[in-house]
């Protein structure tokens, strides 16, 4: 998978000296985050989409017989929401609780901060005012920032009349970000992206509606954690 990578960029570095710059554009990004957990945290615990948002910019060249190639720079924010299986319990000692306290249910909340550079090939199709596309190409990713993250645990203990009390302790952590042994997760990251959408032809550009699924190709921790991002963003090209 490495070398096909470096291989799209190869052609993506030599077809961009070729080409045709035809545009410019901007595309505000709404964004669906999750992890892909290794096979043994995926028995402790479940993981959810995060909503986040992101931006970016880009160029069109064309390449001739209705294909495109579209290097972008964006910023995006990864990450998700993870929740403990509900058959789970852990002894509440082992949380600085004392020994008759128990946690039920342990929550966290994540997102990460990248600059992505994607360099997408284009397929396009339909005609007039309306046309549509679909892309696929490699995504390099780059941490820019130490991610935050908010820990929920669900406590329950019995108080002296037996009954069965129950709270969230909440607390925010920072998630280091980089290359080190002791850091949280690694700072780069490698993902395919496929993609498809809509445009509007008008004077002098374009509007345009993305859809995206990236798919993370590195273990984002020791753990075995990869990216997974949904992108939806709407789009606006100048043609030159």
């Amino acid at each position: 998978m490495k070398n096909l990578l470096l291989f799209l960029c190869a052609i993506a570095c030599a077809t961009t000296l070729n080409a045709q710059l035809s545009g410019i554009g901007f595309r505000p990004i709404l964004t669906l985050s999750k992890y892909k957990l290794a096979n043994d945290l995926n028995d402790v615990y479940d993981v959810n989409f995060r909503p986040g948002a992101g931006g970016a910019l880009f160029a069109e060249f064309n390449l001739g017989s209705r294909f495109t190639f579209q290097p972008e720079i964006a910023y995006l924010q990864r990450g998700g929401n993870i929740k403990s299986e509900s058959n789970l319990f852990w002894d509440g000692q082992e949380f600085g609780y004392p020994r008759d306290y128990r946690v039920e249910e342990i929550r966290q909340k994540e997102t990460l901060h990248y600059i992505d550079i994607p360099l997408m090939f284009e397929k396009n199709f339909g005609g007039g005012n309306v046309g549509a596309y679909i892309a696929f190409g490699p995504a390099f990713s780059f941490a820019i920032s130490n991610g935050q993250g908010m820990e929920e645990l669900l406590v329950e203990y019995l108080n002296s009349e037996g009954e069965s009390i129950t709270f969230t302790d909440r607390a925010e952590y920072t998630i280091e970000m980089g290359k080190g042994r002791n850091d949280d997760y690694k700072k780069n990251d490698l993902s395919i992206n496929l993609g498809t959408g809509l445009v509007f032809i008008l004077e002098q550009g374009e509007i345009g509606l993305d859809v995206r699924y990236s798919h993370g190709m590195r273990n984002v921790d020791v753990g075995g954690i990869k990216n997974r991002n949904l992108q939806v963003g709407i789009s606006y090209m100048y043609y030159f």
